[in-house]
C-alpha cells in the first residue's frame, strides 16, 4: 500500500484557477441533444459522459434516455427510463445514476438506478414522502441528499432525506428552512450541499435566497442571495470549489444570465451570459471543468446543448474515458480509488486547491489505489491520473474530521 505525503491546505472555496488557458469564461454550441425538443428533462453526469432524458414534448410524457460522449461530441441512445414523466429529479453517486419522481398527471416516487456499465434500470427503494415533482438534490461523497418540491401542498415541501445507496435505505434529515418549495437548484462543494431559487409561493412564485447544508452537523445556514434576479426552475452545477446557476424563469422573463458562488468568502461573481436563448427547466451538469446546458422551454420547446468553459478548466481540460470511482468520498480515515481499466506505469497527481502539485505516487499498475489520511489535515484535493502522457482521469478527494 502506498501512503500519501500531503503538504495540506484547508480552503474548500476555489478561488484561483489550476491552470489558465485561453477562452475561458466562453459558451459553445456543441451537437444538438439526440432525442426531441422538450421542457422538465433532467440530466447528470458519470465520468466523461453526460445522460439526458425524460421530459415532456409538446403533447406527451417522455422516457427516452441518452448518453453523450465528451470526446466526440456524439449522443447515443439508452435503455429508456421505466415509466414516462417530466420534472423528475436526477443523481449520480459513483459510477451510478438515480432518477426519482416527477409527474405524468401523478405525482410520482419511485426510484430507479441506471448502471450505464450495463445499460440497465432496476428499481430501489421508493422515496419515503409524498411523490413530486421539481424537487431539489445534490450529492455528497457516497450519499444523495434530496427534497423540497411540489406534491400539491402549498407552500411547497420542505422535507429533506438523506438516500444511501450501498444500504439502499432513506434518513429524514433536517428540514430545509427556506420556505417550501418547488423547481430549485442543489449543487454540492466539499461536503457542504447548496439550494438556491425556486417557486416558493410569494407573489411571483419565484426566489433568490440560498441555504448551505452541512453534512457534519446536519444544519442549514443561509447565505448570500443571488444577486440577479428572483427565478425559479433554472439550471445549476458545480465546478471544482464553485457553483453556478444560470436561465431560469420568473414567470414573465427567461434569463440568459450566468453567476457564480465562491464559498470561502459567501459572494456571488457574475461571469459570462448564456449564448442560448434564456429559458426554464433546463437540464445543466457539469465534467471536469466544464459545465453544460441543454433542452427546455424558451417557451418554444429546444434540444440545443451548450458548453461552458469556466475558469478552473486547469487540470480537467485534458480528458479521456477513463473514470475514477472513489469511496469513501469524502473520508476521514481511508480510501479507495477504483479505475475501469488496468493502468500500467501510471501517474497519480495530487494538486491542492491553489493548483500546487502536492504528492505524486508514480508507477502504478492494477486497477486498485488505497489511500490512507495518516496525519493529513481536512480539506479539498485536486486528482489527476496520466499514463503515456496523457491525463486518463479526473477527480477531487475530500479528507475530513470525523
Amino acid at each position: 500500500m502506498k501512503k500519501l505525503l500531503l503538504i495540506s491546505t484547508v480552503f474548500l472555496g476555489l478561488t484561483v484557477a489550476h491552470k489558465q488557458t485561453n477562452a475561458q469564461d466562453t459558451w459553445t454550441q456543441k451537437a444538438n441533444f439526440g432525442g426531441s425538443a422538450r421542457w422538465g428533462a433532467c440530466g447528470f453526469s458519470i465520468g466523461n459522459y453526460g445522460y439526458i432524458g425524460t421530459g415532456k414534448d409538446a403533447s406527451s410524457d417522455l422516457s427516452d434516455f441518452w448518453q453523450w460522449n465528451q470526446s466526440t461530441d456524439s449522443w447515443t441512445q439508452k435503455a429508456s427510463v421505466t415509466g414516462a414523466r417530466h420534472e423528475a429529479l436526477v443523481f449520480a453517486v459513483g459510477n451510478k445514476g438515480y432518477i426519482f419522481g416527477g409527474t405524468n398527471g401523478s405525482y410520482l416516487n419511485d426510484v430507479w438506478e441506471y448502471d450505464p456499465a450495463s445499460n440497465t434500470w432496476t428499481a430501489k427503494a421508493s422515496f419515503p414522502s409524498t411523490g413530486r415533482r421539481s424537487p431539489a438534490s445534490f450529492t455528497i461523497g457516497n450519499k444523495a441528499y434530496v427534497g423540497t418540491g411540489k406534491d400539491g401542498s402549498v407552500p411547497s415541501e420542505s422535507d429533506w432525506y438523506e438516500f444511501d445507496p450501498a444500504l439502499n435505505t432513506w434518513t429524514p434529515k433536517a428540514n430545509f428552512l427556506g420556505t417550501g418549495r418547488s423547481g430549485a437548484v442543489g449543487f454540492a462543494i466539499g461536503t457542504k450541499g447548496y439550494v438556491r431559487t425556486g417557486n416558493d409561493n410569494s407573489s411571483n412564485y419565484s426566489s433568490s435566497d440560498f441555504w448551505e447544508y452541512d453534512q457534519s452537523n446536519n444544519a442549514w445556514t443561509q447565505k448570500a442571495s443571488l444577486p440577479g434576479s428572483e427565478r425559479r426552475v433554472a439550471g445549476g452545477f458545480a465546478i471544482g470549489g464553485v457553483g453556478f446557476i444560470c436561465t431560469g424563469w420568473d414567470g414573465t422573463s427567461y434569463f440568459t444570465d450566468l453567476w457564480e458562488y465562491n464559498q470561502s468568502t459567501n459572494s456571488w461573481t457574475a461571469r459570462a451570459n448564456f449564448q442560448g436563448a434564456g429559458r426554464y427547466t433546463p437540464v445543466a451538469f457539469s465534467i471536469g471543468g466544464y459545465g453544460y446546458i441543454g433542452t427546455g422551454a424558451t417557451p418554444s420547446l429546444t434540444n440545443d446543448f451548450w458548453e461552458y468553459h469556466s475558469l478552473y478548466v486547469g487540470i480537467e481540460e485534458e480528458i479521456s474515458q477513463t473514470t475514477i470511482s472513489i469511496f469513501p468520498n469524502p473520508f476521514s480515515t481511508q480510501t479507495t480509488l477504483q479505475t475501469d481499466i488496468f493502468l500500467h506505469n501510471a501517474t497519480l497527481t495530487v494538486d491542492n486547491c491553489f493548483g500546487q502539485t502536492v504528492a505524486q505516487i508514480k508507477n502504478l499498475n492494477g486497477q486498485t489505489i488505497f489511500f490512507n489520511r495518516d496525519n493529513l489535515s481536512s480539506g479539498l484535493y485536486f486528482v489527476r491520473l496520466t499514463q503515456d502522457n496523457k491525463v486518463i482521469a479526473v477527480d477531487k478527494l475530500v479528507i475530513v474530521d470525523n
